[in-house]
């Protein structure tokens, strides 16, 4: 979150926020986020989740396409958050800011279950989550919001937005890492956009952002970054966050290998994605990593980074650089061992 945008908000905002939800301040307790403002909410007994966002991040359009979208995967059959309406019937609440911009509101039903244990990681997980994700793809390829201004934004919007970033926030000399994100960037813009491999996706799909009940079910939340991308991009996201920084060794490369041929074993139960398009996994992987670079400078204090950044920025404009694999895999080939067996 940009530190304007931190700074602006205040009490007022919260209250106003609440009041459109008929929820008192006391039944209000801050969570993590790192784009937006989350609480946990009760109301009649009832456990939600208030998210607040502002204008300068996602327009109101925006927002409301997001929430279309998940009530529609909700609609069929997926387990995600429903959104909920406002006092004034609403999905997005409006409420101005300081700064003549706003914050808006959106309450989700809260997701059942728990954040995954370190003994939930195991190929049933794995493939439990791929299941979803192809199902995710099939629905919603028959996605429309009530209104054309309410679509959400492409791949091609959201690497215009990186780009700014990075020559805004990137160090001089950084550059070398900004020309490197150009590059991966003119690559994947050559990729085909066809019906059944481009689509509206996820983008975030990780351990922080779904829960598991203890009988296996999935929940999937915050659909912040849900963009028209690659589908290929959705799952080479899931398998970024899946796996260790590097996967240099030889016993990390093979965990990858678990995850993905897990992973595949219930996508492709579900999606139609031809194989060829996982020799992509290594453009996205390198994309999500030199994003997560310039956002770190964006977002963060370099000097203080928490454990999991410092771990992550550890030799990283090097590795970026020299063009080092995030995961130096045959991608495609694992996959086609699903298929064979």
């Amino acid at each position: 979150m940009e530190i304007a945008i931190r700074d602006s908000f205040n009490q007022n905002v919260l209250e106003t926020a609440l009041n459109r939800y008929r929820i008192a301040l006391v039944d209000a307790t801050i969570l993590d986020g790192f784009e937006s403002f989350i609480f946990k909410v009760r109301r009649d007994g009832n456990e939600y989740i208030l998210r607040i966002g502002h204008s300068a991040r996602r327009s109101a359009e925006l927002i409301q396409g997001e929430a279309e979208f998940i009530n529609h995967l909700r609609g069929g059959g997926l387990s995600v958050p429903q959104v909920l309406p406002s006092c004034n019937h609403l999905l997005v609440e409006a409420i101005e800011a300081q700064d003549g911009a706003f914050f808006l509101a959106t309450l989700f039903e809260k997701a059942p279950g728990h954040t995954p244990k370190e003994s939930d990681w195991c190929p049933a997980l794995y493939q439990s989550m791929g299941q979803f994700m192809g199902r995710l793809h099939t629905l919603s390829k028959a996605f429309q919001p009530s209104l054309p201004r309410y679509q959400r934004f492409s791949i091609t919007e959201d690497f215009e937005a990186m780009e700014n970033a990075g020559r805004k926030y990137l160090p001089a000399e950084d550059q070398p890492v900004l020309q490197a994100y150009l590059d991966t960037v003119a690559a994947i813009q050559q990729l085909p956009q066809e019906v059944d491999s481009y689509g509206l996706c996820h983008i975030d799909f990780h351990g922080g952002n779904f829960f598991i009940t203890d009988e296996g079910l999935i929940t999937l939340f915050d659909f912040d970054d849900c963009q028209y991308a690659w589908f290929v991009y959705d799952i080479a996201m899931a398998l970024f966050y899946a796996i260790s920084h590097d996967c240099a060794s030889e016993a990390e490369r093979q965990t990858a290998r678990t995850f993905l041929s897990s992973f595949w074993s219930g996508y492709a139960a579900e999606h139609n994605l031809a194989l060829a398009w996982l020799e992509y996994i290594p453009y996205f992987l390198r994309l999500r990593e030199i994003d997560l670079y310039m956002l770190i400078h964006r977002s963060m204090d370099m000097d203080n980074l928490d454990p999991w950044c410092a771990s992550y920025m550890e030799g990283r404009r090097e590795k970026i650089i020299n063009s080092e694999p995030y995961c130096a895999l045959d991608y495609a080939s694992i996959a086609a061992k699903v298929h064979e067996a």
